[in-house]
């Protein structure tokens, strides 16, 4: 047991490590201005005392009017990622480092050169559940008559919400133990631990919230700490339920493919 608690210990450095996001990693199309997730997309949900890692992509736009048609024409030179805030109920926003997350930017300096594409990776692991409005705060340095303007803004509608439990199954038996599955959101390949007390037949089944069933597999377990890798470069992007059981034991946990 106490090799797959500092098992998970690693794990939880391994996200934090996944915080230096790649901005290419989203594809914006033809478009000339966005972030992702939008509004309409969410944030992903979080789990109590569990890692977490949120990807937000920007790609910043040369016109200042894309953003704020009150500055149509004026040209940006660079937008500042300045900070994630949250309202915890007392209608004062609160930095997200309150909640237990950083904020980490590729580049690391989090300012963005106007036309480029770029990203910052929200990591860490939750220590509040509840559903808390979120606001990204952004610094957009204008040039304006030769002058140097620094025009804040932000982008408010987000909602941000920690659920009080990671699992949709209860464990029955202790002994066999089942890890949340890394990197979570995943990209091209997910990792999931389990531990079990024997050799035996363990399946694991991968669905989609519809119960549509898009993975399986059934493997001999060894005695302690097993892994089962899958590739998810060609599932689309969404939520799925993951289900590791043994003979007596079936422990179900959610996955994030985000492309």
């Amino acid at each position: 047991m106490k090799k797959f608690l500092l098992s998970l210990v690693l794990a939880a450095s391994g996200i934090a490590g996944f915080a230096q996001c790649n901005p290419l990693d989203y594809n914006f199309g033809t478009a000339a201005y966005g972030v992702y997730p939008d509004t309409a997309t969410g944030l992903t949900p979080a789990y109590l005392n569990q890692p977490y890692t949120q990807v937000i992509y920007m790609l910043v736009p040369s016109d200042a009017g894309l953003i704020d048609p009150a500055y149509a024409g004026v040209p940006i030179t660079t937008i500042q990622l300045d900070n994630i805030q949250y309202d915890n109920g007392s209608g004062t926003m609160q930095d997200i480092t309150n909640l237990g997350l950083t904020l980490a930017c590729n580049p690391a300096n989090c300012t963005f050169d106007a036309g480029g594409q770029y990203c910052g990776s929200v990591a860490g692991i939750p220590n509040t559940a509840g559903s808390f409005p979120v606001t990204i705060n952004v610094t957009a340095n204008i040039t304006f008559f030769g002058v140097q303007i620094p025009i804040p803004y932000s982008y408010t509608g987000y909602t941000f919400v920690v659920n009080a439990d990671a699992s949709v199954s209860l464990v029955n038996n202790k002994s066999f133990e089942v890890g949340m599955a890394q990197p979570n959101p995943s990209n091209n390949w997910v990792n999931i631990p389990f531990e079990s007390p024997a050799v035996e037949e363990v399946q694991l089944v991968v669905t989609g919230l519809l119960g549509n069933k898009v993975y399986e597999r059934t493997i001999t377990s060894k005695r302690g700490e097993n892994q089962i890798a899958i590739e998810t470069s060609n599932w689309e992007e969404g939520v799925y339920l993951y289900t590791v059981q043994n003979g007596s034991t079936k422990v179900t946990r959610r996955l994030l493919v985000q492309h």
